[in-house]
């Protein structure tokens, strides 16, 4: 019996462009169980959840900052930790 190889055999890209960017990030092994457990629970690989997750933000922060609330929001945070730590700021800029 021969085998054949098909250029379309295996996993179909569900993406228009190659993936080529590769990203580290850094989570707590409690983060990390988390993570591989809503992966199992759903049966879909750790890599495709978080990419999944990833994207999904992605398309709300970009909402966000088209009606320009990320900008706002960035800036309400800033302020607040300065108000927190003054001794950090020494002098408070307000934009």
């Amino acid at each position: 019996m021969s085998t054949k190889s098909h250029s379309n055999a295996g996993r179909k890209p569900i993406d228009k462009e190659p993936l080529t960017e590769t990203i580290s990030i850094r989570l707590t092994k409690s983060e990390m169980e988390r993570l591989e457990k809503i992966a199992k629970d759903i049966d879909l690989p750790k890599t495709r959840l978080i990419r999944n997750l990833v994207l999904n933000s992605l398309e709300e922060a970009n909402f966000l900052n088209n009606i320009g609330i990320l900008k706002g929001t960035k800036k309400l945070l800033d302020f607040k930790e300065r108000l927190l730590n003054p001794k950090k700021y020494q002098e408070l800029i307000l934009e």
